[in-house]
């Protein structure tokens, strides 16, 4: 076939680098079978204007993708930029989103600070449960992400629809996990030593729940958007969540302190019944968002072999996520030990982190893409090499990051708390983690780049043991130091974290790499 279409051979990746070793000779055409000529018509119009990917061949049929080739039309258009600029396109929006989302936690600090210190209190611990919630989403969500990105690199985006789907599945199983844990939530605020008595317990149990019931549509719209990370789009979600975020600050006070009577006076629940209409929203919106990228979601049947891998993928990490939030429930017990205004500072100081922290995220997802569709492309060299970029970009940035939340970490927290202790604790945290943010842009990096190739095991080992010597260390630590004792050992296991998950990447098989046969030889034909 290849020596029949000649020149054309290599516009189809047939026949790349063979006229060289034949002297260039141009082969007498033939006649080729009609279903030939008519898939190599449609191949051509379908890499020049269609985001689908290659139409399959007919039988008998060898192309030049199965055989290691490849058209440079036919590859995503991620997979076209420097490494640094395909980084940078895909963690950019998502640095932005993250920022605009921490946005939610940002506003309702603002006004529940204004309510008193034990509202504020209560907020604080029971960002530990939604932890657990953005977690448990994280099972359908990073799953999805490393597949999509894969069938993204292969140039198979009509798979990606029935993967996203199946994912929503997950996810749904997932919320209604949740849901089912409302009558468990004083079992919660138990192991964070807050007791019945406490006025935190009454306004935590208040938020804690109406987060429960909301899951369904944080969980489900993170599904479709880890769908637009693995295709490598991620401006629509961009769009989707600044509408999102406006409408969560907008709904914010009216439900917090209520509106002319029209609604009522909700304090603490009222923030939480904000965010989740701003959800459902960010669900309704991302659907119709997707669908223009040419990923239709059709209602579909559970298929649990593609459910299996996606959890098999995210499976690990939510393990690994939830010890990270046992690990710092048990942390905020060591806390309260040492001064009831510590777990206020250690919430307060996390939102502040968190648009340090989003920055990591982003560059991580941008990880999982890369790595992940250079590997369904069948290039592991790309795909490591993917992984070192992003790493030294967002190290690079988290430096002046760090410097910033050290010099100004006292005007941040006065922002949103005026109370002594609470300001000083949390000034102190963010003063000592500002030296370890570079470390932190490493481990999320490299846990994106373990996940984008699906392996996802290794990265939920290094994650485990570093997270629990935080128990001992804070413990021992905190006995020598007071409360920046505890700030210390979060520190330790962060650079260890870094260290062992770069290692990890570094010895991995790459489960998700597609191996390419070996282009047929025509020496002798």
């Amino acid at each position: 076939l290849a020596l029949s279409l000649g020149p054309r051979a290599e516009a189809l990746g047939l026949f790349r680098g063979r006229r060289r070793a034949l002297g260039g000779a141009r082969a007498p055409p033939v006649d080729l079978p009609r279903p030939a000529v008519q898939w190599g018509q449609l191949q051509r119009q379908s890499a020049q204007s269609s985001d689908e990917g290659l139409l399959p061949p007919p039988p008998g049929i060898v192309t030049g993708t199965d055989s290691g080739g490849g058209d440079a039309a036919a590859k995503p258009a991620l997979l076209k930029l420097s490494l640094s600029k395909a980084l940078w396109a895909v963690a950019w929006p998502t640095v932005t989103i993250g920022l605009m989302r921490s946005m939610y936690d940002l506003v309702d600090a603002f006004w529940l600070g204004k309510l008193g210190l034990h509202q504020l209190e209560a907020v604080g611990a029971v960002s530990f449960g939604l932890w657990i919630i953005f977690i448990l989403g994280e099972l359908a969500g990073m799953g999805v992400h490393s597949l999509t990105a894969g069938a993204e690199g292969a140039g198979r985006r009509k798979d990606v629809g029935p993967l996203v789907v199946q994912g929503l599945w997950v996810g749904l199983a997932v919320a209604l996990g949740c849901v089912a844990f409302i009558p468990a939530t004083g079992t919660y605020f138990g192991l964070l030593g807050v007791g019945a008595s406490s006025p935190a317990w009454a306004y935590g149990q208040s938020y804690l729940r109406w987060s429960l019931l909301g899951s369904i549509p944080l969980i489900a719209s993170g599904v479709v958007a880890a769908g637009f990370k693995g295709i490598g789009s991620m401006r629509p979600v961009l769009g989707v969540t600044a509408l999102c975020v406006l409408a969560n600050a907008i709904l914010d006070p009216i439900f917090i302190w209520g509106l002319g009577g029209v609604v009522p006076a909700m304090g603490v629940a009222g923030a939480a019944i904000a965010t989740q209409i701003s959800n459902w929203l960010a669900l309704v919106l991302s659907v119709r968002a997707i669908a223009k990228q040419g990923v239709q979601l059709k209602a579909k049947v559970p298929e649990f072999v593609t459910m299996k891998n996606i959890v098999g993928i995210g499976g690990p990490m939510t393990g690994a996520g939830l010890a990270f939030t046992f690990v710092y429930m048990m942390l905020g017990r060591i806390l309260r030990g040492l001064g009831d205004a510590n777990l206020a500072a250690l919430g307060l100081g996390h939102r502040v982190e968190s648009l340090a922290f989003v920055i990591t995220e982003g560059f991580g997802a941008a990880a999982a893409t890369v790595v992940g569709q250079w590997l369904g492309a069948g290039n592991e060299g790309q795909a490591r090499q993917a992984a070192r970029r992003g790493s030294t970009l967002a190290s690079f940035i988290l430096a002046g990051c760090g410097v910033l939340s050290f010099l100004a970490a006292g005007p941040i927290v006065s922002l949103f708390t005026s109370d002594p202790a609470v300001w000083t604790a949390a000034v102190s945290y963010l003063r000592i983690v500002s030296f370890v943010f570079p470390a932190m842009a490493q481990e999320m990096v490299y846990e994106g780049a373990l996940a984008g190739a699906g392996d996802t095991v290794n990265a939920c080992y290094a994650s485990f043991a570093c997270n629990l010597a935080r128990l001992p260390l804070a413990l021992w630590l905190s006995g020598m130091y007071g409360v920046s004792g505890v700030w210390f050992a979060i520190c330790i296991s962060t650079v260890a974290k870094a260290f062992v998950k770069k290692k990890f990447f570094d010895w991995s098989r790459l489960p998700l790499l597609v191996k390419k046969e070996a282009a047929p030889s025509f020496a002798t034909a």
